[in-house]
């Protein structure tokens, strides 16, 4: 037997059913752009978040600048005034490199620490030069045969002296102090040493003595005025003796007429 279905029947429920699957649809659309928003309003009020924090950091002011140090050449209170202009771009923008190159080409400062400490405080701790010797009236050297300009300082005129061409700081320190340590048990000091464009190397004892040791050979030579001071010399006037000889001395007394040579042997050098 065959059964007629309603036309009109079937349309309702067709229309019903389209507008069952259409409402999730819309629900979804809804919310994924409720999503989007949430994530542009976050992302905006983050990255106004970062700006104003980020602001608000370089501008953060140096509100303490600590300068230490064993100082004893050195102001304190002038550096402090010399360092203040520079401190005006802020914490974070302060260029700590900067400060260090600048203070270590003062005269007196050796060697520059500088430190931040969160969040308003610069520390600058300074490394003041310790001179070992004098070179020529410009300046001083210090421990490590560097020289650095400086006035003249009575504190430090029991230092030696030393002179030489520009450039060879360095290595007349070595010298001094080898020889210095060589002398040392003859109870003998060094008041002078000088080196000459031709490289001869002079040598003032504190007593007036000078020694002539030529350009090379200087351990060899050193020797030989010890063996010499002690056999012939000790109780002699003697104002100079020229060792730029290849076995011997030649010796002048403090009276012209004693003047001698003691196994002169080969040629200067």
């Amino acid at each position: 037997m065959k059964v007629n279905r309603p036309l009109g029947n079937s349309k309702r429920r067709r229309t019903a059913g389209g507008a069952t699957s259409a409402a999730p649809a819309s629900a979804s659309r809804l919310r994924k752009w409720l999503n989007r928003s949430v994530l542009v309003i976050g992302t905006a009020l983050i990255t106004a978040g970062l700006y104003n924090g980020t602001t608000a950091l370089w501008s953060q002011q140096v509100e303490t600048l600590s300068v230490m140090g064993e100082v004893r050449h050195i102001d304190i209170s002038a550096i402090e005034a010399r360092l203040a202009p520079r401190l005006s771009a802020g914490f974070l923008a302060t260029d700590l490199s900067e400060l260090r190159q600048e203070l270590e080409a003062l005269p007196w400062v050796y060697k520059v620490n500088t430190r931040k400490r969160w969040p308003s405080k610069i520390e600058v701790h300074l490394v003041e030069q310790r001179p070992l010797a004098r070179w020529g009236e410009a300046g001083y050297l210090n421990h490590e045969g560097q020289f650095f300009a400086a006035r003249h300082h009575p504190l430090y005129d029991g230092l030696p002296l030393l002179q030489g061409p520009e450039g060879s700081e360095a290595s007349l320190m070595r010298r001094y102090q080898t020889l210095a340590s060589m002398l040392e048990p003859e109870h003998l000091a060094i008041h002078a040493l000088s080196l000459d464009d031709l490289g001869q190397v002079s040598v003032q004892l504190d007593n007036g003595l000078t020694l002539k040791l030529g350009s090379g050979e200087m351990l060899q030579r050193i020797t030989r005025f010890r063996q010499l001071w002690r056999q012939e010399l000790t109780v002699q006037a003697v104002q100079k003796v020229d060792l730029r000889y290849e076995h011997g001395a030649a010796v002048t007394f403090g009276d012209v007429r004693q003047s001698m040579q003691l196994t002169r042997v080969g040629g200067e050098g």
